[in-house]
């Protein structure tokens, strides 16, 4: 178990590749969820959204495909998502991390090959000149690709979770509880054939390139 305490946590917030997901992409694609990709998608945001002096950890659902994300990521902290909806696995992630004596917590979806670290720094910035504040990162579907904070927000329970309207009603749910936010720039997340198009011609998906261009081939 790495040692947080004092520490930013960048956290990954993950299904386990081999237990599917991304249905709408993968009925594009004309395939069976594939694993591979899966874990392309994972690693490339693994990659990207690490930063230096920044402790990362991967949360993986379920929890008993720990072992399979120690394989596919080994050195890197694996820790199980407790149960519930996604806002419950998110606050429960941030929760435990922050009992753990972590400073700030950054939630990062697995679906980020675009993510750079140029956008986890600005997350923990915009801590550091407003200790009080939730950050988030807007995803281009109207979702969310990153929250950070240095307290568990009370921002989780309000939302119609896979729906254009997350972002929107947990700006809604921060403002109820008097709680400042900070937006990141927008950034898509890897939910369509489309983003997955694009996110395989940005310079840092190296793997997800991998995937499409070995499929284009």
């Amino acid at each position: 178990m790495v040692d947080v305490a004092g520490s930013d946590v960048v956290a990954i917030l993950t299904r386990a590749p081999s237990s599917g997901g991304k249905a709408r992409l993968f009925s594009a694609l004309g395939i069976s969820p594939d694993p591979g990709l899966l874990t392309a998608l994972l690693l490339d945001t693994l990659d990207n959204a690490s930063i230096g002096g920044a402790a990362t950890v991967l949360a993986v659902t379920p929890a008993s495909a720990c072992r399979e994300l120690r394989v596919i990521a080994p050195g890197v902290e694996v820790i199980a998502q407790p149960e519930g909806t996604l806002g419950d696995r998110m606050e429960g992630t941030m929760a435990t991390l922050i009992a753990r004596g972590a400073a700030r917590v950054a939630l990062v979806g697995s679906d980020l090959p675009s993510i750079t670290p140029a956008h986890v720094r600005a997350a923990f910035s915009a801590l550091d000149a407003d200790p009080d504040a939730v950050v988030l990162g807007p995803a281009v579907d109207g979702g969310y690709y990153l929250v950070a904070s240095a307290v568990v927000p009370a921002i989780f329970s309000a939302c119609e979770w896979g729906t254009p309207h997350v972002l929107a009603q947990t700006l809604s749910a921060a403002t109820a509880a008097g709680v400042a936010v900070h937006l990141l720039e927008p950034l898509e997340d890897v939910d369509t054939l489309d983003d997955l198009r694009l996110a395989a011609s940005r310079p840092g998906a190296v793997r997800t390139r991998e995937w499409w261009n070995s499929r284009s081939a």
